[in-house]
């Protein structure tokens, strides 16, 4: 008899306890702590090197409707940091995190 997976557990996990109108009002209003938590999630790629993937699990309440879901992020995809993550930073004129977006990107692709 086959064993049954284990569940993955997330290694970060974000509740947003607000009431949204759509996902974009939930999206608009979060992006940046959402964007935060991403780059928090290769940061430990650097930290534990013997993980290969992390998970990002987040849930909120949108539409009156409970919206759970995990995003699962492998160490090789790191290009995500500086093709979609800082953008974002440099948008909103956070040079300090694009800055840190950038060395961890250098930092994770020649390891």
């Amino acid at each position: 008899m086959p064993r049954k997976k284990k569940p993955e557990e997330p290694h970060k996990e974000l509740k947003f306890n607000g009431k949204y109108r759509d996902f974009k009002d939930f999206f608009d209003i979060n992006k940046e702590t959402i964007y935060k938590s991403i780059v928090d999630i290769f940061l430990s790629f650097k930290e534990c090197e013997t993980e290969e993937n992390l998970i990002l699990r987040i849930s909120a309440k949108i539409k009156g409707l409970d919206w759970d879901t995990k995003f699962d992020f492998k160490r090789n995809e790191s290009i995500v940091l500086v093709r979609d993550i800082m953008p974002y930073f440099e948008e909103v004129e956070d040079y300090e995190t694009c800055f840190k977006i950038y060395k961890l990107h250098q930092e994770l692709t020649t390891i």
